[in-house]
């Protein structure tokens, strides 16, 4: 009886080791299930991630480079504007004198050649030569239309060369005498609009929506390019909304299947804000799960745990970058000696002017008078000192959060208010900064174009920086 009631409570217990055993198992392939499901939920979450960053990064840069692309059309035209204020002055603008104007100018930008369209067609070169057009444009055409920047058409000296013109009416006593011409050649954009995201894989593309033409395209370079042909869009984008938002003038986000490549292309796209342009950036998929794909393998070798302090890293990671971006945000728009804007702040700014004009924009530029002597005489210490002073005055007079430090002795602000005021604060901040034993020449300008206004600004500063030397009696020390 006592060997079977022994036999029985072993029995009982193997029973119960193999419940719990049975049980183990269980909770493995459970926990095993779950870290599955885990893990493809990290990896899911991982690639979404991924791509949404990338998207968002190559928006942000479709951005910029559409501001950096109106920025130098505007500069271009600008430029080519005041060339045509110079040239109308001239009593025969087919003289030998407008011809030597349009060859001293050429190459100062992505204009690489000059010309003018006289009334009869004809074309004054800038050698001064007479051509006769060769891509049937004509000057009763041209003179209808204001200032502005065509799409790509046939070169009028070359006509199987596509090319970008400015054209400039050149006005005498209300009449149109001539139009200036600036030629843009397409394969050079690619010198003046780059991008340096995803180690420089990033491409950009250039589209005219209206002619479904590529005015510039940096991933095909010189060879045969499908970007305008017909592709295959990724699952989860639309081809509907992508022509819904070119025909409405709005940005987006699409990926698509380039066959060159043979893998899809992310791409952001945003109306450059010129004729019917859109501006479009481009990053590979592989490219943007290069990093991806290798914590995959990390997350299959280390498991849920890993995956967890990975994730921690991540959300701290992130975290810290962001904190680590503001502040060098911070850094790289301030200046140190003077706690002021500093030039890349301005440039920010400018482009933003350039994007958004205000009703009303005005603009003090200021030079510090002796710095170089002050600095030379008693050391750097003056010369900071004296810079931190007019730094001060000027933040006094004017909203600090609009005053900018751009060079070693140069400030400037804008205010959006009329120039009446602007200058009578300027003057008043003359006045205290001789008040401390200094002196500024400034210079103020306001109107609709921010890049002009700031011109105009320099230039009535130099003039004042002139008088101050005369009266001084020292013109050697002109800068």
């Amino acid at each position: 009886m006592v060997l079977q009631a022994e036999f029985c409570r072993e029995k009982q217990g193997m029973e119960l080791k193999n419940e719990l055993k049975k049980g183990n198992i269980i909770a493995a392939v459970i926990l095993k299930v779950l870290l599955g499901i885990g893990f493809f939920a990290v990896l899911w979450l991982l690639r979404s991630y991924t791509v949404d960053f990338c998207l968002r990064t190559l928006e942000q840069e479709t951005k910029e480079v559409q501001g950096n692309i109106r920025l130098q059309i505007s500069f271009a035209q600008s430029r080519l504007e005041m060339l045509a204020d110079i040239i109308e002055k001239e009593e025969d603008i087919t003289s030998g004198q407008t011809a030597r104007i349009l060859k001293s100018d050429t190459g100062a930008g992505m204009v690489s050649r000059l010309g003018i369209i006289l009334p009869d067609d004809r074309i004054l070169t800038q050698e001064g030569a007479l051509s006769e057009p060769v891509n049937g444009i004509t000057f009763n055409a041209l003179k209808k239309k204001r200032a502005f920047i065509t799409n790509m058409e046939p070169d009028n000296l070359e006509p199987d060369k596509s090319v970008l013109f400015f054209n400039i009416p050149i006005r005498k006593e209300g009449r149109t005498e001539g139009i200036l011409f600036g030629v843009i050649e397409p394969q050079t954009l690619s010198d003046y609009f780059k991008v340096d995201i995803f180690d420089g894989n990033a491409e950009i593309f250039i589209v005219d929506d209206q002619n479904t033409e590529l005015i510039m395209d940096t991933l095909h370079k010189r060879g045969k390019s499908d970007a305008l042909e017909e592709h295959k869009i990724k699952k989860g984008y639309s081809k509907e909304q992508i022509v819904q938002d070119f025909a409405n003038g709005k940005g987006g986000m699409t990926a698509y299947f380039s066959r060159s490549l043979e893998e899809y292309l992310y791409t952001a796209y945003e109306p450059a804000g010129i004729n019917d342009w859109f501006v479009m950036l481009t990053v590979p998929e592989s490219v943007v799960f290069r990093e991806a794909v290798y914590i995959e393998k990390v997350l299959f070798l280390l498991g849920l745990y890993e995956a967890v302090i990975l994730i921690a890293y991540f959300l701290w990671d992130i975290e810290r970058t962001r904190k680590e971006i503001l502040a060098k945000e911070k850094m790289a728009t301030t200046d140190l000696l003077t706690n002021l804007k500093n030039r890349n702040a301005y440039e920010q700014i400018l482009a933003q002017y350039e994007r958004n004009v205000p009703a009303c924009l005005s603009c003090v530029y200021v030079d510090v008078n002796g710095l170089h002597e002050l600095n030379n005489s008693q050391g750097h210490a003056a010369g900071d000192k004296m810079l931190r002073t007019v730094a001060k005055v000027l933040a006094g007079c004017f909203d600090r959060e609009h005053v900018y430090r751009i060079g070693g002795d140069e400030f400037l602000v804008f205010a959006e208010t009329d120039l009446d005021k602007v200058s009578e604060r300027a003057a008043e901040a003359k006045e205290k900064v001789e008040e401390a034993g200094y002196h500024v020449s400034v210079g103020t300008a306001s109107g609709e174009n921010a890049v002009s206004v700031v011109k105009v600004a320099e230039l009535r500063m130099y003039e004042d920086k002139k008088q101050y030397y005369m009266s001084h009696g020292d013109r050697r020390k002109m800068r």
